[in-house]
Order: structure tokens, then sequence, then C-alpha cells
């Protein structure tokens, strides 16, 4: 009993030293010291040390609300090149906090002018601008990219006059503010100068979107493709024949038209009603993996994205019997695919 009561005694101790010298102030700065530290340093390398192909998915979720998530974002890493496919909204905090090195960054590719995969433009200009781009930020899109570009160097144009006379120019150079935007063309290779790397734009359906395109990434004999928004007309599955990783967009018909049914807004009715004309349905995805020989499916911009187990559970009940080998992305999903053999290794990054 003595012995137990001494044990009391000295934990109690502990507890009232611990909790006087929290409230000193060196106490208090030696640990947020700690703590900044962590907040800046925390990541792990994000460039991979062996020869990989490897994907991340920067943001997972469609325009509908869903949590700690953000809009459609899909970077890829090719050796220690990094090309990024999309940056809606949210993603360039995932990108910045994934310590992504911007010198790395080749160029950003959009499939489609929709919002939710472009707000986040002018934060990747912001960021590769201060971590020393040297060149106007490269950006391949669709017909019309150019006018997505100019706009944003128009309302952003006092932004970098501040940024440059606060910092000055060896820090931001007004020379390399901006964009430089190129238009994609069907079946026409990105140039890029990273070795053994082929990216192949190709035209989807995303009707009335005029012009919306799907990407097939090779490199060293590793394969991806990534969907894009787009419905089932055999597009997507022709590309991605015996592919190692198709990452797609998929909808639930299920969720949407239990959502439409109480759905508080009439406006919210009709923009439930009227999205599901126009994306690929969950079954129609495993359709599309089952019938091209995928090894995995990657889905992204889920329609809604489910937010618990049970909803995950609803949303893929249509695949259950079509393809087993598919997942459901997060914001930090990564996949990762070594050259020389058929490994694929998912996991997240923390």
């Amino acid at each position: 009993m003595k012995k137990i009561l001494i044990f009391i005694s000295f934990v109690v101790s502990i507890f009232i030293i611990g909790l006087v010298s929290i409230n000193t102030h060196s106490v208090q700065d030696r640990i947020l010291n700690i703590g900044i530290k962590n907040i800046l340093f925390s990541a792990e390398p994000f460039l991979d040390k062996e020869d990989t192909l490897k994907v991340v998915i920067c943001g997972s979720r469609s325009p509908l609300p869903s949590p700690g998530r953000a809009e459609s974002c899909v970077l890829v890493e090719a050796g220690d090149d990094i090309y990024i496919f999309d940056l809606g909204n949210g993603s360039m905090d995932n990108l910045f906090q994934y310590q992504v090195p911007w010198p790395n960054v080749k160029a950003i590719l959009v499939t489609h002018m929709h919002s939710d995969h472009i707000a986040d433009l002018p934060d990747a200009h912001l960021q590769s601008w201060v971590q020393g781009r040297n060149a106007p930020l490269m950006v391949y899109g669709p017909e019309g990219i150019n006018l997505v570009t100019k706009g944003f160097e128009l309302a952003y144009s006092a932004d970098y006059q501040y940024r440059n006379e606060h910092h000055g120019d060896d820090m931001l150079p007004m020379s390399v503010a901006g964009y430089n935007a190129i238009q994609i063309r069907d079946n026409k290779f990105i140039p890029n100068d990273t070795p053994g790397l082929e990216i192949l734009p190709f035209v989807v359906d995303h009707y009335p979107v005029n012009s919306a395109f799907g990407f097939k990434i090779s490199y060293k004999g590793r394969t991806v493709v990534i969907s894009g928004d787009t419905i089932h007309d055999g597009t997507v599955q022709k590309y991605s024949k015996d592919v190692d990783l198709l990452v797609h967009s998929a909808i639930s018909i299920d969720l949407v038209e239990r959502m439409r049914e109480v759905a508080p807004l009439p406006q919210l009715n009709k923009i439930l009603f009227d999205i599901q004309d126009y994306h690929t349905s969950i079954n129609e995805a495993g359709e599309i993996a089952r019938d091209a020989n995928v090894k995995h499916l990657l889905i992204y911009h889920s329609i809604p994205t489910p937010r618990n187990n049970l909803m995950e559970r609803v949303f893929f009940r249509p695949i259950e019997a079509i393809y087993e080998d598919y997942t459901l992305s997060d914001d930090g999903t990564r996949v990762v695919m070594p050259v020389g053999n058929n490994e694929i290794v998912i996991d997240k990054i923390n």
C-alpha cells in the first residue's frame, strides 16, 4: 500500500511540475519551435529514390462538397519529373502539404475548363514563382486555354506587381510572371524532355463541353490512363487496353437520385438531374476496366464522394459483380509502379 501511495505521489508531482512548466515562456517557446519545425518539415521526401511511374491524387472530389477533400487533381511523377493534370479548388493546399518540389514540375495539363479543374491555377503560379520558376508557367489545355490564362493574368496583374515590388527581381522577376498556354491536339504527343515518357491526349465526350481530353501516360513500360470527365462511349476503354492503372471519374446514379429526393432547393434538384448524362457511371467504369484488361482501377472525381464506409459500400454496389481490383481514392492516395516489374503499390501520403 505504501509503495502505491509513493507511486501516486510521484505521478501527481510530475503532473504538477509539467503543468507549472507549460506556463513558463521558455518551455512554451521550446514546444512551439518543435511544432513549427514539424509543420514545415514533417513531410517525407516527395520524389521516389527508385525509378518509378507514380500517381498521387491531389484532389479526389467533384464540385459536390465533401469535407477534407479538394477538387480534381492528379499528379504524375515519371522519374524525377512531375506533371500535374488539373488543379481544382483546394488541390494546391494538398500539394503544399506534400511539399512537392516545384522546380521538378514540368507542366500543368488541363482536361477541360470546368471551374473544378482550373480554380487553383493562380496558386500554382505563385508557388512555382516563389520556388524559382525560370519561365512562365507551362499550361497545356483544350481550345481556349489561352483565354483562361490571359484572364488569370489580368485578374492577378496587380498581385504580380505588388509581390515583385515587395520581394524584388532576384526573388520574383516579372520576366517569368504569367503563363505559357499551349493548345492540346487530339492524338498529338505532349512535347517533353523526360527520357522514356510519352503523354498522349485523346478527345472524350463531356458534351456540352466542346473540348475535353483524357490522357495516356507511358513511362519505361508502365502505363496510366486518366479519363477526365466523360461518358462511356468506348474511347477510354480503347486507350486503356492492358494499362497498369486507370484513373477514372465516376457517378453513382443511385446516390445522386437519393440526393435529389431530399434536395432543399429546386436548383440543386435540377443540377443533380443534369449531371447524370455526361459522366460515366460506376458500373460503366467497372466494365471499362474489365473489358480493357486494366490491372487496377482508381476512382476519383466521385459523384457524390462517399463520406463514410456505408456510403462507400452503396457507391460501389453496381461494380461488385463486374470488376474487383478497384480503389476509391482519397486526397493523398499514392500509386507507385516501379520500372522493370509489374508491381503496383497503393498507399497514402500522411
